[in-house]
């Protein structure tokens, strides 16, 4: 799936929105932010780290575009490596949502995302030939169900910023284009089929009973239930995150009671932890 946001000058993504984006694409995470002097990049597999610095970056430099993604691998390893934005050349970056119809050796490592970058846009003339209609409509095409951010700054193209099939995703009020809706609380949910959720009522309990039951796969919660997450799915009851590499809101507490619970089989050694 992945989820990517283009920044317009003057506007920035809220931190929730990112952390709920980052939870339901939790395979890598990147920024690009255009400067006066160049493309300011970052990419990482930490999305408490990429974000803080994201923000960091964007607040310095809120006069020109931006863009963050959060990565839900379908090609290629997950390492920081296959994290977008990638780099075109020194002047051009790009991120993409969506799957690419791209031939990629058994082994190559690389993303789809990775090898268009990489190898098919500077091929095809870098990042100037998109000024070009029969390109554009070209690649539109080629990428139908895809979008994908190019951000330059190479003189010899018309703009800064590029958008292939930019009404695939939608605008907000406040000057953001997003790719998909993942950065909002319950669309992951919807988008599997499973139930709508908020952090709120993640975690419900009935009217007859003290027990309650996991918002996502609807299993009963056990007289001895890990508070803090099903047992079942690995669904955090605060931030609908998976235990296992998504949870947003891990603590010291939670971390003992999973490590330390005989027969529970959630040892995970891998956290976020948005107290910041």
């Amino acid at each position: 799936m992945c989820l990517l946001v283009v920044c317009s000058p003057d506007s920035t993504p809220k931190k929730k929105d990112l952390e709920c984006a980052s939870c339901n694409n939790p395979h890598g995470f990147g920024y690009a932010v255009i400067t006066p002097t160049g493309i300011i990049t970052g990419r990482g597999m930490s999305a408490k780290k990429i974000i803080k610095e994201f923000l960091e970056v964007r607040k310095e430099y809120p006069k020109s575009y931006a863009m963050f993604h959060a990565r839900y691998a379908t090609h290629g390893v997950k390492n920081q490596d296959n994290c977008h934005p990638f780099k075109v050349d020194e002047n051009t970056y790009l991120a993409h949502n969506g799957i690419l119809d791209v031939d990629i050796h058994a082994t190559d490592k690389r993303s789809d995302t990775r090898v268009f970058a990489e190898d098919m846009l500077p091929s095809m003339g870098g990042v100037s030939a998109l000024d070009d209609d029969n390109v554009w409509k070209m690649l539109g095409k080629w990428a139908s169900g895809s979008k994908i951010a190019i951000f330059t700054i190479d003189p010899n193209a018309k703009a800064n910023c590029y958008i292939i099939n930019e009404p695939a995703g939608h605008w907000d009020n406040e000057g953001m284009w997003w790719s998909n809706t993942t950065y909002k609380a319950s669309a992951w949910s919807s988008y599997v089929g499973l139930p709508s959720i908020t952090s709120a009522t993640a975690y419900q309990k009935s009217d007859e009973e003290e027990l309650g039951f996991c918002g996502v796969c609807l299993t009963e919660a056990q007289e001895d239930a890990n508070p803090y997450f099903c047992e079942v799915c690995s669904i955090c009851y605060d931030c609908n995150g998976t235990y296992q590499d998504t949870c947003l809101c891990w603590t010291p507490e939670t971390d003992r009671y999973a490590t330390n619970k005989k027969g529970n089989a959630w040892y995970y050694d891998k956290h976020y932890d948005f107290g910041y």
